[in-house]
């Protein structure tokens, strides 16, 4: 399985947004709760490094919440939408080959993300994280994962209107998936209403793991 439909899916996307939201892509504002999660995991003398922060709307709440936000985007459209706060460090640079080699972070954060890739390029991302996290780290996943099973989306979509690719992982295969990387204490959490879950076959979860 590959990804080229929603890379250009994003590419378009970024040629023409005007409006930092229309990367919710036409889902319900869940934000206030991704936030809430994050800050309860935040402190003033952690470091974080968000992976895929797409416009902002998550580590731009987060400013005050975290000693320095390292921001990685690909897309420089989207990026200019984050806060130019002195403590935010934004770097446009694909996931799967991220140019960040001698830091290490107290947090790392992949919000609405690891659908967009498929198995292989999920274990560069996870390998990348882990070796970029300091021991005693916090990695936090939030994405739809599959109730029981993978699901696959490689198609065309009505709702969006675009071809799209997402690969929904099985939640336990994702947690198992985690470990195998050297994550520990890796736990499952539930954070949205139930309304947000709209397909039977999928949930949002959100993972967190340590180092």
């Amino acid at each position: 399985m590959k990804n080229e439909d929603v890379i250009q899916y994003y590419d378009k996307m970024a040629e023409r947004i005007q409006c930092p939201t229309e990367t919710r892509n036409k889902a319900k504002d869940f934000s206030q709760y991704d936030i809430e999660f994050m800050k309860k995991r935040a402190s003033k003398q952690k470091t974080l490094l968000d992976l895929g922060s797409g416009t902002g709307l998550l580590i731009n709440a987060l400013v005050d919440d975290f000693k320095h936000i390292t921001a990685v985007e690909k897309y420089q459209n989207f990026s200019k939408f984050i806060s130019t706060s002195p403590n935010i460090e934004v770097i446009n640079a694909d996931l799967l080959a991220l140019p960040i080699k001698q830091k290490t972070f107290d947090v790392i954060s992949l919000f609405g993300v690891m659908n967009c890739f498929n198995l292989a390029e999920a274990k560069s991302i996870y390998q990348q994280a882990f070796d970029l996290l300091k021991p005693g780290g916090s990695l936090i996943v939030k994405n739809q994962m599959g109730i029981h099973e993978d699901v696959t989306v490689n198609g065309y979509s009505e709702e969006i209107g675009s071809n799209y690719f997402a690969n929904y992982r099985h939640v336990e295969a994702e947690m198992a998936l985690l470990n195998t990387f050297g994550f520990t204490d890796v736990s499952k959490f539930d954070i949205y209403p139930k309304e947000y879950n709209r397909w039977e076959n999928t949930h949002f979860y959100a993972l967190s793991a340590s180092k």
